[in-house]
C-alpha cells in the first residue's frame, strides 16, 4: 500500500516542480537559491532556475504536459551533471544520519534504470573459465593456453581449461541487481514511467553485496555488464544500512556558475584567455633595477577576465567582437531595477572592451579587423522569453566628455561604452548548451546591435 500511495503522489510530475518565485514557504528558501532535485520524507520537489518556462497548461493536455515536464527534468539533470562541479557546490546529500557529504551517484541510478527497461533483470550470460579439474573441458582454450606433454610425439594434456558457472554467486548477483533496480526506481523511476518494480525480499548487506559485485567485476569481460556492475557499486556505496530512507538532494546553490558556462559554451570563443587584460606590478629591486611581474592567467588573484568573448565574421571586414558578462540575476523574472548588474560589473566591462580595442597582443586576425565601433558590451541575464530581448544599456558618466555628461540626452560615443542588457530564455539555453550554436549567435548579435 505504501508503494501505491508513493507512486500516486508522483504520478503528477507537474505538482513536484517549483519555479522561481512560486514557493515562499520553504524554510531554507531553496526556491530562490537551490536548483535541482530534493526529496524529503519521500516527497519530491524539482527546483528549476530563474526564468525557466513552465509548460503551457492552456493549450496542452495533462499527458502532453507530463511528457514535457519529464523532458525538462532530464534536461536539468543533464545540465547539472555536465556543467556542475564540486567547487560549484554541486551537492548530493545522502541520508541525514550521515555526518559528511557523499556524492549522489545520479549517473549510476539512471544507468541502472535504463538498462533494466532495455534488458530486464540481470541473468548470467557469461561462462567463467578456470584451470580446475571440475567442469566441462573447453578444448579450444585448453589447446591455446596449456602446454602439453609429448609421448611418442603425441600431445597429452594433464591440465584442462574448464567452463563452470557458480550458480550460487550468479543467483546472489541477480538478487543484488533486483535490490538496486528497486532502489533506483524508488528515487528516480518517475522520470521514465509509472512502473514500480516489486520490492525484493533481500535486505541490504552492504559488505556482502559490494564484495560480491567486485568479484563479478574481476571475472567479467562483457562491457555492458562491467558498466552495470560499476553502477551497482556506486549505488551500494551511496547507501547505508537504513536503505528505507528516501531522502536525497542533487543540485547546486551556485547555478550562476553553470549559467556562465552554458553561455560560454554556446556563444564563446574557445581561447578567450587571449582577450584577458594583463595586469602587472613593476617592482624595485635592491640593486636599483626594476622588474615587471605579471600574475598568471590561471591565478585566483587575476580575476579580471571576461566570461565570454563572442566574435562574428572573424577575420573579415564585417567582424564584430562582443564582450559578454553572464549575470544569473533576477531582473528577467522580477522586473525590479535593483536586480540589475551593479557599478563594479559595469566598470569591469569597460576595462575588458578597452583592452581589446587598444591592445596589440590579441590574435592577429581579430586585431587587423577591429574598428572603433566594432566592439560591443553586454550583460546576459536569464528570463522566460520567447525572443531574445534588449532591455536597454548601462554606461557611466566618466566616459562622456565634460560637456556631454550633464546632458541626459547624450549617448556614449563608442559602441562599447554601452553595456547592453540582454534577456535570454533559460529553457532555450539549457536545451542548446551542448555546443556552439551559430543561429543563436546571430540572434544575440542582432539583439545587441539593434540598440547601438
Amino acid at each position: 500500500m505504501k508503494n501505491k500511495n508513493e507512486m500516486k503522489s508522483r504520478n503528477s510530475l507537474s505538482s513536484c516542480c517549483v519555479y522561481f518565485g512560486e514557493d515562499k514557504s520553504d524554510a531554507e528558501s531553496l526556491s530562490e537559491k537551490f536548483v535541482g532535485l530534493k526529496c524529503t520524507d519521500g516527497k519530491l520537489k524539482i527546483y528549476f532556475p530563474v526564468g525557466y518556462r513552465k509548460p503551457d497548461e492552456k493549450n496542452n493536455s495533462p499527458a502532453e504536459i507530463e511528457k514535457e515536464v519529464r523532458r525538462n527534468i532530464l534536461n536539468l539533470i543533464q545540465i547539472l551533471r555536465r556543467f556542475g562541479e564540486k567547487e560549484d557546490n554541486l551537492s548530493a546529500l545522502p541520508l541525514p544520519v550521515k555526518n559528511q557529504k557523499v556524492d549522489f551517484p545520479i549517473h549510476a541510478y539512471l544507468f541502472i534504470i535504463r538498462d533494466f527497461l532495455s534488458n530486464g533483470y540481470y541473468v548470467q550470460k557469461e561462462t567463467l573459465y578456470s584451470k580446475t579439474p571440475g567442469g566441462k573441458v573447453s578444448w579450444n582454450r585448453t589447446i591455446k593456453s596449456v602446454k602439453p606433454q609429448f609421448l611418442d610425439f603425441q600431445p597429452f594434456y594433464f591440465d584442462f581449461i574448464t567452463q563452470k558457472i557458480n550458480y550460487s554467486q550468479t543467483e546472489l548477483i541477480s538478487q543484488i541487481h533486483r535490490f538496486c533496480v528497486h532502489e533506483c526506481f524508488s528515487k528516480l523511476g518517475f522520470l521514465f514511467s509509472g512502473f514500480m518494480p516489486e520490492k525484493p525480499e533481500l535486505k541490504l548487506n552492504k559488505n556482502l553485496f559490494v564484495a560480491t559485485i567486485k568479484k563479478a567485476v574481476a571475472q567479467t569481460f562483457n562491457e555492458n555488464n562491467l558498466l552495470l556492475f560499476k553502477s551497482m557499486l556506486d549505488v551500494l556505496n551511496f547507501l547505508d544500512e537504513n536503505s528505507e530512507n528516501k531522502e536525497f538532494i542533487y543540485g547546486t546553490q551556485n547555478f550562476h556558475i553553470i549559467w556562465e558556462k552554458m553561455i560560454d559554451c554556446i556563444f564563446g570563443e574557445s581561447k578567450k584567455e587571449n582577450f584577458y587584460p594583463k595586469v602587472y606590478w613593476k617592482l624595485k629591486n635592491g640593486n636599483g633595477s626594476e622588474e615587471r611581474y605579471y600574475f598568471k592567467t590561471d591565478e585566483k588573484r587575476n580575476t579580471l577576465r571576461p566570461d565570454t568573448i563572442m566574435i562574428t565574421n572573424r577575420g573579415k571586414k564585417r567582424q564584430k567582437i562582443f564582450v559578454l558578462d553572464s549575470k544569473y540575476y533576477r531582473y528577467g523574472a522580477t522586473g525590479i531595477k535593483n536586480h540589475l548588474p551593479d557599478s563594479a560589473s559595469i566598470v569591469k566591462q569597460f576595462a575588458y572592451a578597452e583592452y581589446i580595442e587598444k591592445n596589440a597582443s590579441i590574435p592577429s586576425d581579430v586585431k587587423n579587423n577591429r574598428t572603433e565601433n566594432s566592439i560591443f558590451n553586454a550583460f546576459i541575464m536569464p528570463a522566460c522569453t520567447e525572443q531574445i530581448k534588449n532591455i536597454g544599456y548601462a554606461s557611466a558618466d566618466y566616459i562622456l566628455t565634460e560637456k556631454d555628461s550633464s546632458d541626459v540626452s547624450c549617448v556614449p560615443e563608442k559602441s562599447w561604452h554601452k553595456i547592453h542588457g540582454i534577456l535570454l530564455d533559460t529553457k532555450t539555453i539549457m536545451e542548446h548548451a551542448a555546443k556552439k550554436d551559430n543561429e543563436l549567435i546571430d540572434q544575440l548579435a542582432a539583439a545587441i546591435e539593434e540598440n547601438r
